[in-house]
Parts: structure tokens; C-alpha cells; sequence
């Protein structure tokens, strides 16, 4: 599944992201690169703390995924790279909502549920209760595939909410 090679620590975003934002239109790192296309991993290397090194390998990889393809001497993102980058640019909601998942997955599918966790940590959700996470970002999309991806279309139900009480 696309989304599995990207869980990881929670702590840090991984080059792989940093690569694959680069190339995603409009995110903030394509428009800093976008202005130098011939020192590409120079700028990279400056916004994301990974060496140059690092990153050409990660390039080759993600290549080698399917996430990114060269077409006339550049990088472009495939339709599934576009996928995968794409919760690591979520907007925040607007007037303060949030955006809540609440599941009660059988434990006979655990790993599907332990998969869900990873990416809900992943993008910035925050337990509430054990089944119930919350954000901040909009993540509706992404975790739409990811629930399809992973079956549990009667097992999770995605709300848009806000705090009523207590107030801030």
C-alpha cells in the first residue's frame, strides 16, 4: 500500500517527504525550487537538514516506487507520488474546526488498525480516546483512500467539528 513506506517516526519528516513535496505544484518548497531548477538539491538541502547525498538516493528510490518519474531532464511526480505527498501539505481548517475520526475496528483486522494509527500520527491527529482522533488539518481526502486502502469502510466514520465546551 502507498502509504505504509512512509510511517515512520512521528518526530521527524523523512527525505522521501521533503523530496516529494519539492515536486508536488504549488507547495511551498516547489515555489522556492521552482526559481532555480538546475540547483535543485542544493536549495533541498537547505530547507529539509538532509545532505544532498541523502536526498539524490532518496530521489533514485522514490524512482524506483513509482512515486516520481524524469520527463525531459525533470522530476515529476507520478499520480501516485502525488497521493503520497499530499497529507504532508494538509491546510489548517478554517474558524478554528477540526476534523475528527472515530473508529472501532474488530480485532481480527488489528493490523489494519495498527496501519490507521501510524498515519493518523503521521498527520498530526491527536488521541482523544482510543478509537477517537482529532486535528486541526485537513485531512479529509487522505484519510478517505486510506480507510478504502485498508477496508475498513464500515469500521471508521470522518466528522468536521468544533469545541463548544469548554471555551478556550
Amino acid at each position: 500500500m502507498w502509504y505504509c513506506k512512509l510511517v515512520r517516526s512521528p518526530r521527524r519528516k523523512s527525505a522521501l517527504v521533503f523530496v516529494l513535496k519539492a515536486l508536488l505544484p504549488y507547495s511551498k518548497e516547489n515555489l522556492i525550487l521552482s526559481f532555480r531548477p538546475n540547483r535543485f538539491f542544493n536549495e533541498l538541502e537547505k530547507t529539509s537538514g538532509y545532505s544532498q547525498k541523502t536526498l539524490r538516493e532518496t530521489s533514485r528510490r522514490a524512482q524506483h516506487q513509482g512515486l516520481i518519474e524524469i520527463k525531459e531532464k525533470n522530476l515529476r511526480l507520478t499520480a501516485l507520488g502525488e497521493r503520497t505527498a499530499r497529507p504532508y501539505i494538509a491546510s489548517r481548517l478554517k474558524g478554528g474546526g477540526k476534523l475528527m475520526i472515530i473508529f472501532d475496528i474488530p480485532e481480527n483486522r488489528s493490523g489494519a488498525r495498527q496501519q490507521l494509527r501510524a498515519l493518523l500520527i503521521k498527520w498530526d491527529f491527536k488521541q482523544v480516546q482510543k478509537s477517537v482522533w482529532i486535528t486541526d488539518y485537513d485531512h479529509r481526502d487522505s484519510i478517505k483512500y486510506a480507510v478504502r486502502e485498508l477496508h475498513l469502510e464500515g469500521c471508521a466514520r470522518l466528522y468536521e467539528c468544533d469545541l463548544l465546551y469548554p471555551s478556550s
